[in-house]
């Protein structure tokens, strides 16, 4: 099954991912579960948010370390 969800709200599932997580763990109830998960969402957020990196860009990385 797909859900198409945009980014602001992958993030916000992520956080509240991560909220019941730390909830559950001060509770002594700790789920693995909600932490991969909100894990697995992250990564998927983050490299659908990096932009194709140019070589003018490399370039210029270049000239900013010597």
């Amino acid at each position: 099954m797909k859900i198409e969800i945009d980014e602001d709200e992958r993030a916000l599932i992520v956080r509240a991912l991560q909220q019941y997580h730390a909830y559950l763990v001060s509770q002594q109830r700790e789920d693995r579960r909600y932490s991969d998960l909100a894990n697995r969402l992250k990564t998927s957020v983050s490299e659908t948010r990096k932009p194709p990196q140019s070589e003018s860009s490399k370039d210029s990385r270049v000239r900013a370390k010597r």
